[in-house]
């Protein structure tokens, strides 16, 4: 076992509660960022192909968030059992839980790519592609498919360092990624350097690649580094238990993760009907708007770590300020991208297609939908609190609040009778109102437990 002087880990039970988040958050911050560039830059490239090609990835990446929305969820209960444990000063359980949370990741995405391979035709066919747009989604998801392993291995190793209170490491290899995806993007998607022309498949390819290397670096390094990874077979033994107690978290948020990429899904379906135009308009503003919330993730990735630490060591005044400081800071954060995305919403929209309709419409969302965001950030930060705290149903209500009772009925109705300009309206709405129910919950549920 590494000594604690040469251990990468950080104790969050004590110091200033800010500098301890605004520490875990920058490398967030900048990996974030970097990781999600992966869909921006490849629409970008991928606009130069034509429309046909920008709405495919329309369709693609809904399907992409899926996958990722169940890494976080697994994530989710990884972090929230880890650091209760570490908050508890427990080394054994952290290596019996991490290692075996490990495999059970390895399992589930190879499962997930024979499942995918298999159902390419009938699951986008019923998200309402088009037969000039599925030949382009097979090319791209075909080499995809082989990426869940190289996505949710980083993403769950990344999850047992945020516990931990690492979050450099996992910040970097997300920056690598990232710059290396841009690279290959155009020389394999483009055909340069001599390379063919691969064009969908190149950009499928770049990711994969780019991922791998960052499943080797992130396993070398919980093993050498962090030393949380034993191979032995009395760790082994308990590995239905390691999983069900991270389960009793993974599984609820998990399906709050899935949730919103689920309904995005269908929403994109009902999107499809105003034609191939409508899809790649509302892909290329959504891509726009998860850079724009970047801030917001990496919030939420370590607002659960804190808590769980501290709820370990039962430092509830710490939680109560960790609660403020964030939901205050969701608020200030929200404000500013709504006014940055509406100044400059007709040059974003040009950056990928020069079609007016897409334009339009991508403008149409970046004026209404960022008014929203600064509630909607503080949902994903509630949901990480109530995940931490080993009390996941409550963002399953959330989530479901927000997207299957005012969101998708209210998106569908607008397609029946309106534009989609109102459907963009109805979406915002329901952000603010799932915000302000999950802040109220999350302080009645935390001054609950410090008075028991």
């Amino acid at each position: 076992m590494a000594s604690k002087k040469n251990s990468p880990r950080v104790d969050l039970t004590v110091g200033p509660v800010h500098k301890h988040l605004i520490r875990m958050a920058l490398p967030m911050i900048l990996g974030l960022s970097a990781s999600m560039s992966f869909t921006f830059v490849d629409l970008f490239y991928i606009g130069m192909l034509g429309t046909d090609e920008l709405a495919a990835m329309g369709f693609v990446t809904r399907m992409i968030m899926i996958v990722i929305s169940a890494s976080i969820g697994l994530s989710a209960g990884i972090s929230s059992v880890l650091a209760r444990a570490a908050g508890n000063k427990d080394d054994e359980e952290i290596k019996t839980l991490a290692t075996n949370t490990l495999v059970f990741t390895f399992i589930l995405s190879i499962l997930i790519t024979v499942v995918g391979l298999l159902t390419i035709d009938p699951l986008f066919t019923a998200m309402g592609a088009d037969e000039n747009i599925l030949p382009l989604i097979r090319d791209y998801v075909t080499i995809w498919y082989f990426s869940p392993l190289f996505i949710m291995m980083p993403m769950t190793g990344g999850s047992v360092m945020r516990a931990l209170g690492d979050t450099k490491l996992q910040g970097n290899l997300m920056l690598f990624s990232a710059i290396a995806n841009a690279i290959l993007d155009p020389i394999l998607i483009f055909g340069m350097f001599g390379l063919p022309e691969l064009g969908l498949q190149g950009a499928a390819l770049a990711s994969l690649i780019t991922r791998f290397i960052s499943f080797a670096i992130i396993l070398y390094y919980l093993y050498f580094r962090f030393h949380v990874v034993c191979i032995k077979m009395e760790t082994l033994k308990k590995f239905t238990i390691s999983v069900k107690k991270i389960m009793h978290v993974g599984i609820p948020a998990t399906g709050t993760n899935m949730i919103i990429p689920i309904v995005a899904a269908i929403i994109i379906s009902i999107i499809a009907r105003y034609g191939n135009d409508a899809v790649a308009a509302t892909n290329v503003a959504t891509t726009i708007e998860s850079l724009s919330l970047v801030l917001f993730f990496s919030l939420s990735a370590v607002v659960g770590p804190f808590i769980g630490q501290n709820l370990g060591a039962g430092n509830f005044e710490r939680i109560e300020e960790c609660i403020k400081k964030a939901s205050i800071f969701c608020m200030l954060w929200g404000g500013l991208m709504a006014v940055v995305l509406g100044l400059f919403a007709p040059t974003l929209a040009a950056l990928f297609s020069e079609e007016p309709g897409i334009t339009a419409l991508t403008i149409s969302y970046l004026y209404v939908v960022p008014l929203s965001y600064g509630l909607y950030g503080l949902v994903m930060s509630v949901n990480a609190m109530f995940n931490s705290i080993g009390n996941p149903m409550p963002g399953v209500v959330i989530s479901s609040l927000r997207v299957f009772i005012l969101q998708l009925p209210l998106v569908y109705v607008a397609s029946q009778f309106y534009d989609l300009q109102i459907a963009f309206i109805l979406i915002s709405a329901s952000n603010m109102i799932a915000g302000i129910v999950g802040y109220i919950w999350i302080r009645k549920t935390i001054r609950k437990m410090k008075a028991a």
